[in-house]
């Protein structure tokens, strides 16, 4: 892992107590609530006692230190690579704001990126992905995404189909990323119902002060699933592994080329679901549900019927 969430709570809460005890401030007691506060519930038997028995020789037995300086967490060469790597990525500059950006740009000019666009190639994925270095669209997202952790409602202008302008007042749900698609779309509460608007297709947006209720008040699409039975032929469970690598899912092994791979998924996504299904070809048999098979089979027929 480049960064290591169990390393980063260990060194937090014993810089914490270092800091508590360089004030003068560090006793039994103070110890106690840093490590229950900052750290994992079976912390205090590794922490507290490695610096109060003197196996981590930070603290003297009177909770003073010798350390001068307050701690820091540098970071390693590598993670500064990898945020270098992420910083070159134009969604990135979807969720930092323009000031974090110049200073992680200055931090890291002398440093090279782990990786680049450059070492992937996208197979499956549509070439008309949202234009992330359009300054008009980097605006929009950002201010979607600052009313859905405000949570306050949203007036859309929104360019639809036949070149149709809506106008909309919605309650944002969430942010979803097709990576097929290399779009990003906006699930929101309109009028009661949930829909789907693609950011790069919203013209203007600005906040509402119409009372339009709360997305608690709502229930989600329903969640469905589909168990598959994978062929491992041409890399084909390496393949689905990728392909519904941001889905919930199980795998189990039935023999030593035979896998059978349960997905979760939302229901308003069954469509792309069942396209997905269908690029592996005869490597893979859907086992359940009947509804998804006949799904399945009706797009096939459909197919052959185009070819005749």
């Amino acid at each position: 892992m480049v960064f290591s969430e169990i390393y980063s709570t260990y060194f937090n809460t014993v810089s914490l107590a270092i800091r508590s005890a360089q004030s003068g401030e560090l006793d039994c007691d103070t110890l106690f609530e840093i490590v229950r506060k900052s750290a994992f519930p079976e912390s205090y038997l590794t922490i507290s006692s490695a610096l109060e028995g003197g196996k981590w020789a930070l603290l003297k037995s009177d909770y003073s230190t010798n350390i001068k300086n307050e701690p820091t967490m540098p970071l390693s060469l590598l993670q500064k690579q990898w945020l270098k790597a992420i910083l070159h990525d134009l969604r990135f500059r979807l969720f930092v704001r323009d000031d974090v950006l110049s200073r992680l740009e200055s931090d890291l000019c002398d440093v090279e990126p782990l990786f680049t666009s450059a070492d992937f190639f996208f197979y499956d994925q549509y070439k008309d992905g949202d234009p992330y270095d359009d300054e008009k669209y980097v605006e929009t997202f950002r201010f979607v995404l600052k009313s859905l952790r405000d949570k306050y409602p949203l007036y859309v202008e929104y360019n639809a189909r036949f070149s149709r302008v809506l106008r909309l007042v919605c309650v944002p749900l969430k942010i979803e990323y097709s990576e097929k698609d290399d779009k990003f779309r906006l699930i929101a509460k309109i009028k009661g119902r949930f829909y789907t608007l693609n950011i790069a297709r919203i013209k203007k947006v600005r906040s509402s002060s119409f009372d339009v209720g709360s997305v608690a008040d709502f229930e989600e699409n329903a969640r469905s699933f589909v168990t598959l039975e994978l062929y491992d032929e041409r890399k084909t469970l390496e393949r689905a592994m990728m392909a519904f690598a941001h889905f919930e899912k199980s795998a189990v092994k039935i023999d030593s080329s035979t896998y059978q791979l349960t997905i979760n998924y939302d229901s308003a996504d069954e469509t792309e679901m069942v396209i997905r299904v269908l690029s592996f070809g005869p490597t893979v048999k859907v086992l359940s549900p009947t509804s998804f098979r006949a799904l399945v089979k009706e797009r096939i027929q459909k197919q052959i019927e185009i070819e005749q």
